[in-house]
């Protein structure tokens, strides 16, 4: 038994119970690695890909839409994508990135960022497209996509996908 003086074992256990206070403080919230957001865009992504555009209609806002039913949504998409070539490659959706409204509570909204390869009849090479999605989280708990921004300048690029190289634009139109 080890003989240690009387205010060690008082000052032991407040050093215990501090540490482990803290660590509760520190702690992130669940919401942080909630997968939904991703998710979402995930699926619109994919749905839009293989050109499933009714199922696509289902991650998105009535924003998205313009209000319109999923028939009367999918119909120009369809057509864009047959008159205009457009074929979806590469997807990577990366992690979404959340606000707390308090320490311990997400706020119902989600910024998701997304590298797309896609080409059309214009660009049939292909390029990099760097997205981030704006994602809602519904009364009904779904997520789904509320806006989306392609971004072009390079510090925005940065600033969403840092350390990520920038592909050099490939000119594929007939130069004389």
């Amino acid at each position: 038994m080890i003989n240690a003086p009387k205010g060690f074992a008082l000052l032991g256990w407040l050093l215990i119970t501090s540490t482990s206070n803290a660590a509760e403080v520190v702690a992130e919230p669940a919401c942080l690695k909630d997968e939904g957001p991703r998710a979402a865009v995930l699926g619109y992504v994919t749905a839009m890909k293989e050109q499933r555009f009714e199922e696509a209609y289902n991650f998105v806002t009535e924003t998205m839409t313009d209000g319109k039913s999923a028939a009367d949504w999918a119909a120009p998409q369809r057509m864009l994508f047959k008159l205009g070539g457009v074929q979806i490659g590469e997807i990577d959706v990366r992690v979404a990135k959340r606000e707390l409204s308090d320490p311990t509570t997400c706020t119902s909204t989600a910024m998701v960022p997304n590298v797309l390869i896609a080409g059309d009849l214009l660009n049939n090479q292909g390029s990099t497209e760097f997205e981030v999605y704006t994602v809602m989280q519904g009364v009904d708990g779904k997520w789904r996509i509320d806006s989306q921004q392609t971004l072009f300048d390079e510090p925005s690029i940065h600033q969403w996908f840092p350390g990520e190289t920038i592909p050099e634009f490939k000119d594929t139109a007939d130069t004389p």
